[in-house]
């Protein structure tokens, strides 16, 4: 009997190794854990969903050269009359220029007068100063163009009664062009002047100078 024991021991021993074994076996049928796998797997759902959220606005495109490109369209070309003497220095003409303006009405103004101090390219034409250089601002209130001139003009000019006539008109003329000004003020580094020269009073703002108009 205790032979036959210990053989029954060993048989059960054996049996209970080789049950063992197809429990692991991946050819048994069972069903692997994939408890780690579904975790890992609904790690990365979550994490997509949360970056394609449909409720999140979308990001706008980066364009560092939109600033560039809405500022350039906002450029616009313009024309106006502006007014020179002519070859004879006793008459103004007028003469049509295209200017580059923005959307503000400052910026034609201020275009439109630098306009007047550029030289002329027709022949029977002549320039009023030596350049734009001496322009500081225009500004319009209540119908009256404020130009503000460095002293610089005052200093170089020399042209005489006639020449600062002609300066003043060249300028008023042309700026009211513009329905919206009636009359321009002068002004010389931001204070008002008696005039430019001694020739003619600025101290009240000056209207359109037909006088002046070649016929």
């Amino acid at each position: 009997m205790s032979n036959l024991r210990k053989i029954l021991i060993f048989l059960m021993t054996v049996l209970m190794l080789l049950c063992s074994g197809c429990e692991n076996d991946p050819k048994n049928g069972s069903i692997p854990d994939k408890s780690n796998t579904e975790t890992a797997g609904t790690l990365e759902t979550n994490s997509d969903s949360s970056e394609k959220d449909p409720k999140l606005p979308p990001k706008p495109p980066q364009n560092k050269h939109s600033s560039d490109k809405d500022e350039t369209e906002k450029m616009r070309k313009m024309k106006v009359k502006v007014y020179y003497p002519d070859e004879s220095g006793l008459r103004l003409v007028g003469v049509n220029r295209e200017i580059e303006v923005n959307d503000t009405d400052k910026n034609k103004y201020k275009a439109a007068v630098k306009a007047v101090m550029t030289p002329p390219k027709e022949k029977n034409l002549t320039k009023v100063v030596s350049g734009d250089s001496s322009l500081i601002d225009v500004d319009v209130k209540d119908g009256t163009a404020l130009v503000n001139l460095s002293k610089s003009i005052k200093i170089g000019f020399v042209g005489g009664s006639t020449g600062e006539e002609l300066l003043i008109g060249s300028v008023v003329n042309t700026l009211t062009e513009f329905k919206e000004v009636n009359a321009v003020k002068f002004l010389i580094d931001g204070q008002e002047v008696e005039t430019l020269s001694g020739h003619m009073d600025l101290s009240e703002p000056i209207k359109r100078m037909d006088n002046l108009m070649k016929n």
